[in-house]
């Protein structure tokens, strides 16, 4: 199975966050009324928040439809890679979970955490499809002689997988404090927006608080991940890439904050911190494999790994 697939699926369960994000964000998550019908319509009339609802679940669906495919080849190709079809049957699991929680929220009228449920697996699902495309392309790699096994590449998992851990229980948080008004009742003190769950100012602002821990530790946990990646002299790129995303990561929650928690910064808040789950989990699946699997090596280096390779085995 190639890695094409699979990288096309990232890229729409990434633009299914965008759309969800943008549902939260306009508050058009009852827009339509029902599931999986919208206001008794498969196709409902195209106006006001109707849009945005039904294009996210226009994306759902066509997500399913990919992963579906997915399913397909990795059956197919089964003998192949076996971890190819877990971590596709994984993902197919986790989406028509994803399904039924947005199914709920809309039947039962948003009932609190249960958005955030949806958002903390969603993002699971993204992250599941990015170790697999980092998976299929390490095959594609070995098939044309350009994986070179590397000791120092793989000594970076234990620091890129606490980084992705950081990073998804930090999104786990934010989404929970988003879609219980935590945020709103913080920033803005709109004690109407209490509810069972966050019952009391005093309960949002140690959510926040916790928050804010909860990203310093992914600053900290990043920081060495780069210097680790400095020392052993491998995936230097994707480290500052890391380090990138980090730095734009507070600015855009800072301007959230200072907008009255706007809806495009806080899409673009919940996109940065998408990309560098994305970027962790993608790391950490090139540290368990042993591989750089943004650098290709070219044919005389193959060549000369080949020969290197035959004399040891002759000696």
């Amino acid at each position: 199975m190639g890695y094409r697939l699979p990288f096309v699926t990232t890229i729409a369960t990434f633009l299914l966050l965008i759309a969800g994000a943008l549902v939260v964000g306009f508050d058009a998550g009852l827009a339509c009324s029902d599931w999986p019908l919208c206001n008794g319509h498969i196709i409902p009339p195209m106006e006001g928040k109707i849009i945005i609802e039904y294009t996210h679940r226009m994306l759902s669906t066509g997500v399913g439809f990919l992963m579906l495919a997915n399913l397909y080849l990795a059956w197919r190709k089964r003998k192949e890679s076996p971890i190819v079809l877990k971590l596709v049957v994984l993902s197919f699991v986790m989406l028509l979970f994803v399904a039924v929680l947005g199914g709920i929220n809309v039947l039962k009228k948003l009932p609190p955490g249960f958005t955030a449920m949806d958002t903390s697996f969603a993002i699971l699902l993204f992250s599941t499809f990015v170790v697999l495309t980092g998976v299929t392309l390490a095959n594609v790699r070995k098939k044309q002689n350009e994986f070179r096994e590397d000791r120092q590449v793989r000594s970076m998992f234990k620091p890129a997988l606490i980084v992705a851990i950081a990073i998804y229980a930090d999104y786990v948080l934010g989404a929970f404090i988003k879609h219980s008004d935590a945020g709103q009742v913080w920033v803005n003190g709109k004690t109407s927006l209490l509810n069972n769950i966050i019952s009391t100012p005093a309960i949002a602002t140690t959510l926040m608080y916790i928050h804010v821990l909860a990203t310093l530790l992914i600053v900290f946990s990043s920081l060495w991940l780069f210097f680790y990646a400095r020392l052993r002299k491998v995936l230097k790129g994707q480290a500052i890439a890391m380090l990138i995303l980090l730095a734009l990561q507070p600015v855009t929650g800072f301007v959230t904050i200072v907008t009255g928690l706007a809806v495009v910064t806080n899409v673009i808040h919940m996109a940065i911190a998408a990309l560098m789950m994305a970027l962790a989990a993608f790391i950490a699946t090139e540290a368990k494999l042993g591989a750089n699997l943004l650098h290709t090596n070219d044919k005389k280096s193959s060549a000369v790994s080949s020969k290197e390779q035959s004399i040891v085995n002759l000696g």
